[in-house]
């Protein structure tokens, strides 16, 4: 199967946010000096097409094998770069272990992370944003992202426990 032809299978959202991301992501990285290669873009259109909280390895055991195989260090360093271009973010959970989720034409949010089960809950609160908001002006700082992770045990877990 060609790559094109893969292209293709892609889901239309996936696919458009891809064609808007590419050439974004080109011109990052040539303002880093970093080579646009095929790999990369795979790695991108592999991250756009997840629409979970993933680890590195994950994806590199992914694209492992196959006609879109992507070396695991060419995985590692496009995340590096995706996340310094904004695309994806990185999450650590209580172990320190990083989980990436992109970001691109994505509204902003929050996550919980349960300390038994590992669940990434994402939430959104108006109100928590604009307290950040506002103390990031009143220490005159521009705030370019933030993320809030708050770790404890979910509904499921709690549920278990009273068993």
């Amino acid at each position: 199967m060609s790559k094109m032809h893969e292209e293709q299978e892609l889901p239309e959202e996936v696919r458009q946010s891809v064609d808007e991301a590419w050439p974004l992501f080109i011109d990052f990285l040539k303002k880093k000096q970093a080579r646009v290669t095929q790999a990369r873009k795979i790695v991108l259109t592999q991250v756009f097409s997840r629409h979970d909280h993933f680890c590195a390895d994950d994806l590199a055991a992914e694209l492992s094998s196959g006609p879109n195989h992507v070396s695991r260090g060419t995985v590692y360093r496009t995340l590096a770069l995706m996340e310094e271009a904004g695309f994806v973010r990185v999450i650590r959970d209580t172990d320190v272990h990083a989980h990436y989720e992109h970001t691109f034409n994505h509204p902003n949010h929050e996550h919980m992370i349960c300390d038994q089960c590992g669940e990434f809950i994402e939430f959104s609160d108006e109100t928590l944003a604009k307290l950040i908001s506002a103390a990031a002006r009143r220490h005159n700082f521009e705030e370019r992202t933030h993320r809030i992770v708050v770790f404890g045990i979910c509904e499921k877990c709690q549920g278990e426990q009273d068993s």
